[in-house]
């Protein structure tokens, strides 16, 4: 299933961070690339939740020496920080452009981290050896890995992490009936449904059906109060994507006690909150029983699925 400028994130969330994500109050840039096409690769693209958007610096030749920051609003303990480097739009994008190789890492105080990046189209996870207060997060170029056809470096994502619980309960693992394979496009593991990322998504791939009767299963290694589910149904990249895969119009939620909740979805790609009695549970499975039907693939796609108190 090819979805164009559609990109799933490659986490290795079986040990998540159990922080909280924090929400930005703004981002600025050194230097950014100027607008071309219609496409803005200006600092905002590195926190709008979207993997198919990106920074791209401005500086003549890699890139070296330009920064992003990333304005907390208030001083944080910061405890994680994940980089999705290089451009996401594709796998083939991604490879041509410049990636982040080493980043220095400074906070308000004036300390700093140096971190090294692989080269994978991996988000790379950089937990701090202590948590750090701060209300600005500034990420410095220090080496890049070359692209084959350009220059400017990119980083498509920054997700910063506070050491304390945001009411999100993030599973430890996450499994699935089926999963469609990875592409050219990226992976659809079932991971994705929690990384917070709307263009990131699980696809099932049973050929024989359209989804329904397919499952996520989520661990939370210990118990867990959980009430709400927020839902991004279906392919969340775009409209036009969204209409292309199917998305579950119902599903079951079961407890690790047996017990279950009966959940409506609306089939609708903007985010849903589905609130049920609170359950307090080490693990849970959500069935899907009925399904809408897209308009080009015949695979049921959850871009996020993702438990809170």
């Amino acid at each position: 299933m090819l979805h164009g400028p559609l990109v799933a994130a490659l986490l290795l969330l079986c040990t998540p961070s159990f922080a909280g994500r924090l929400t930005p109050a703004g981002v600025t840039a050194s230097s950014t690339y100027p607008e071309e096409n219609g496409i803005a690769y200006d600092a905002a693209r590195l926190t709008d939740g979207k993997l198919s958007t990106a920074w791209v610096e401005g500086e003549t030749g890699g890139g070296l020496g330009s920064w992003v920051e990333v304005d907390l609003g208030a001083p944080k303990k910061v405890h994680e920080i994940r980089l999705y480097a290089g451009m996401w739009y594709s796998g083939d994008y991604w490879a041509r452009g410049n990636r982040p190789k080493e980043v220095e890492i400074s906070y308000a105080d004036g300390t700093k981290d140096v971190f090294a990046l692989k080269n994978e189209m991996k988000a790379q996870r950089f937990v701090l050896p202590s948590p750090k207060t701060t209300n600005t997060v500034r990420i410095k170029l220090k080496g890049v890995y070359d692209g084959s056809t350009w220059l400017d470096t990119s980083i498509s994502e920054i997700q910063v992490f506070d050491a304390e619980t945001d009411g999100r309960s993030v599973a430890r693992a996450v499994t699935a009936s089926s999963t469609l394979p990875s592409d050219t496009d990226g992976s659809y593991e079932p991971a994705n449904v929690q990384d917070g990322l709307t263009d990131s998504m699980w696809c099932e791939a049973n050929r024989d059906g359209d989804g329904t009767g397919e499952w996520l299963s989520y661990e939370f290694g210990a118990p867990t109060s959980v009430s709400k589910l927020t839902v991004v149904n279906g392919i969340g990249t775009s409209m036009s994507f969204w209409m292309k895969a199917n998305r579950a119009t119902a599903a079951t939620l079961q407890f690790a006690d047996g017990s279950t909740e009966s959940l409506v979805l609306k089939n609708s790609m903007l985010s849903q909150a589905i609130t049920f009695p609170a359950h307090n549970t080490t693990s849970a499975k959500l069935s899907f029983t009925t399904v809408a039907k897209g308009k080009e693939f015949n695979d049921l796609c959850i871009s996020e699925a993702a438990f809170s108190e």
